[in-house]
């Protein structure tokens, strides 16, 4: 009996709470731009931690900000994690990586770091502006949600994003966007501890002999991340589409069909991939294309069918993009890359022999047999009578004795079958007006 009170009594002292998790850290970089590609990866990775009971997940945090969504999404994965998830800001946790280190159980600042400054901005056209209330509000309400989650003061973290805030004594008056620095920031309850290096980190968390596993983005991931940029995903969805229509006027199908499918399947394939978008926006897409192919080349006029095509793609890309403003943001740059392109064909296109079918460059010179056509052939039908064999509106064909000629009408309308008279020959047009009954 004794012996198995010796045992029960050191059973707990051999057996901590870190110590049945796993001797693995996860370092995961979050870097650069805050986003949907950066999302899809922290949340990977987030995952894996948990699959694997890794002792812990260190984010190394060195951006300015990014995409609104993204810093939510990885807001709620890092709130829902059941590791240990810690934020090691290296230089800036600003706007959007500012909400992302909040989210994190613990936070370490090296020296000379900063926090905060998370007010929204929106793009619009090719600028920027200061976001509506409502999104200001709402951007709040996740700073201070993540705040609460982590028993973090609420008050600081919602005037990191909105100025209309009460005075914090000692730290910032009302009116004031706050950025806190590392001292600040320990000071107020934003800051763990200030650190020099990723090895002090393990010390505090009493994690020395943990395996650190520094993880990077797959292939895969790296390339979504860049095709979901949103610079980068405008241009090649511009070029898609303009190598497409350049390919619909050019008989059999070349490079500009391959470059314009190439395109196109890399801006759907690589949000398809980060989860920016789901299947409806591709469909959506290839339904208004559709739409407006028909409308080009089976239905006469401009009617139902191409207004339907262009609401179609409009959708789909504001789909793809995630709103309005972002969707706005990137038709606006569309349009933009468009006339550049325009321009460059205009320019440049005579040159390339891509475009010989469009160019005329084949000379007529007299000496191989062409001839101008006589000006001044058609004067004698000054005055002439005739009857119109087609709608002028204005150009048609009028027969005057047993010949058929192009003419243009003097304005009006004329009608099939009525009769009209030439009123003046310029050059080689013959200008003629309806007679009246």
């Amino acid at each position: 009996m004794g012996f198995i009170v010796v045992v029960l009594f050191f059973f707990p002292a051999i057996t901590p709470a870190h110590a049945q998790a796993s001797e693995t850290v996860m370092v995961v970089p979050v870097h650069n731009d805050i986003d949907d590609g950066l999302s899809f990866f922290v949340q990977r990775m987030l995952r894996k931690a948990e699959q694997e009971k890794a002792g812990a997940v260190i984010l190394e945090i060195s951006s300015n900000g990014g995409l609104v969504t993204a810093s939510q999404e990885i807001k709620d994965a890092l709130l829902r994690s059941k590791v240990t998830t810690v934020a090691h800001i290296r230089g800036r946790a600003l706007s959007a990586a500012a909400l992302i280190a909040i989210s994190c159980h613990k936070i370490f600042m090296e020296p000379g770091s900063e926090m905060g400054a998370a007010t929204p901005i929106m793009l619009m056209g090719t600028g920027v502006q200061a976001a509506e209330e409502k999104y200001v509000s709402a951007f709040r309400a996740e700073f201070e949600s993540a705040a609460e989650a982590r028993k973090r003061p609420k008050a600081i973290a919602g005037a990191m994003v909105d100025k209309n805030h009460e005075s914090i004594p000692g730290l910032s008056n009302k009116g004031d966007i706050i950025t806190l620095t590392g001292e600040t920031a320990l000071k107020h309850g934003y800051c763990d501890q200030i650190v020099s290096s990723m090895s002090a980190i393990l010390r505090l968390m009493d994690l020395e002999q943990a395996t650190v596993e520094r993880v990077e983005p797959t292939s895969a991931e790296w390339l979504a991340r860049w095709l979901t940029n949103p610079n980068i995903s405008v241009i090649i969805f511009t070029v898609g589409i303009w190598c497409l229509i350049i390919e619909f006027f050019i008989a059999g199908f070349g490079i500009p069909g391959w470059i314009g499918i190439v395109c196109l399947s890399l801006f759907f394939g690589g949000h398809l991939f980060a989860y920016m978008a789901g299947l409806e926006s591709l469909v959506l897409f290839l339904i208004g294309l559709i739409l407006l192919l028909l409308e080009i080349f089976v239905i006469p006029g401009f009617g139902i069918t191409g207004v339907a095509g262009i609401l179609a793609v409009s959708f789909s890309i504001v789909l793809v993009f995630g709103g309005i403003y972002s969707a706005l943001y990137a038709l606006a740059s569309i349009i933009t890359y468009s006339m550049l392109f325009m321009m460059g064909i205009y320019f440049w296109g005579p040159k390339l022999r891509i475009f010989d079918r469009f160019v005329l460059k084949e000379e007529m010179a007299t000496d191989q047999g062409f001839v101008a056509i006589e000006t001044g052939m058609y004067d004698h039908l000054n005055g002439l009578e005739g009857i119109a064999v087609s709608p002028c509106r204005p150009s048609g064909k009028v027969k005057i004795g047993d010949e058929r000629y192009d003419v243009v009408s003097d304005g009006d309308f004329i009608e099939k079958g009525s009769r009209v008279q030439v009123r003046r020959v310029e050059n080689n047009k013959i200008v003629v007006r309806q007679l009246s009954e």
